[in-house]
């Protein structure tokens, strides 16, 4: 398997891997830019989306925006394919950014929460609707 950097010649793949693993009816999918391709391809275009690939197949997804304010990295979206669950593939893929400190936003209503606990982020503040998670790298 390899992780790195998408490039522009993935990016049909990788619209395809989304539609495919992420789930429009989703809570955590708190937003639908989650599913617009023109963002996904401007996020490629500025190296802001890894990924994975196994027998020249994408198996896993990570958008990221580096956020020039506190240095902290926001993750927007990410999917594994099912059979590569549980392999810590996300952290993994992060840690080909160079960056250490990746927030996530969960909707606080949903099991999903779970997740983010059992890779060891931690909550680091929360509004009415969301929990913002950090994970450390």
């Amino acid at each position: 398997m390899e992780i790195k950097l998408a490039s522009g010649k993935y990016t049909k793949q990788i619209i395809n891997f989304f539609d495919n693993n992420l789930d429009k009816d989703n809570k955590a999918a708190h937003s639908r830019e989650f599913f617009c391709p023109f963002g996904l391809r401007a996020a490629i275009k500025k190296s802001w989306v890894i990924i994975g690939i196994d027998k020249n197949e994408i198996i896993s997804a990570v958008r990221f925006y580096p956020r020039k304010t506190d240095g902290i990295v926001s993750v927007y979206q990410f999917a594994v394919d099912e059979k590569y669950r549980g392999n810590k593939l996300v952290q993994k893929m992060l840690s080909v950014t160079g960056h250490e400190q990746f927030e996530f936003k969960c909707p606080k209503d949903i099991e999903f929460n779970n997740y983010y606990d059992k890779i060891g982020a931690s909550i680091v503040k929360y509004d009415d609707e969301s929990n913002y998670w950090v994970l450390i790298i």
